[in-house]
């Protein structure tokens, strides 16, 4: 019963990632809680709300044809922790910067807490330094 738990609560944080790289906005609505909560790269902490409108409308938009990958997915408790690799097309602003229109890669982790069968909260980390010097904003060394 343990192991199912745990199974099931890796199906659910991935397919977060997995509705927000189909533009499936109506499922990321009802995979998160209503009182969720992310916090990632040392910016203040998002609402629900704000974190699905990042993702649409400054992530997705900057961002297209993503191709991410889950290097490891490991469960324990109520918590799953994602390493993952995300191939994509830069064909739009992103954080002012404009479009190089190169495929760009990232890397990072995330924590995602289940409970009630919804994700409560996230932290994550991203490689904004490499993704930087892709974007052109750092030189590469």
């Amino acid at each position: 019963m343990k192991n199912e738990l745990l199974e099931k609560n890796k199906e659910i944080c991935l397919g977060v990632s997995k509705a927000i790289m189909g533009g499936d906005w109506e499922r990321v609505d009802n995979l998160l809680s209503d009182d969720f909560q992310y916090i990632g790269d040392g910016n203040p902490p998002m609402d629900k709300q704000q974190y699905i409108n990042f993702m649409r409308y400054a992530l997705s938009a900057a961002m297209t044809d993503m191709d991410m990958k889950f290097l490891r997915v490991i469960a324990e408790g109520d918590l799953v922790s994602v390493d993952y690799t995300n191939d994509m097309n830069n064909t739009g602003a992103f954080f002012g910067i404009p479009a190089t229109n190169k495929r760009v890669h990232a890397s990072g982790q995330f924590i995602r807490q289940v409970k009630n069968g919804k994700v409560t909260a996230e932290w994550q980390t991203t490689n904004m330094y490499g993704l930087m010097q892709q974007l052109g904003v750092i030189p590469k060394q």
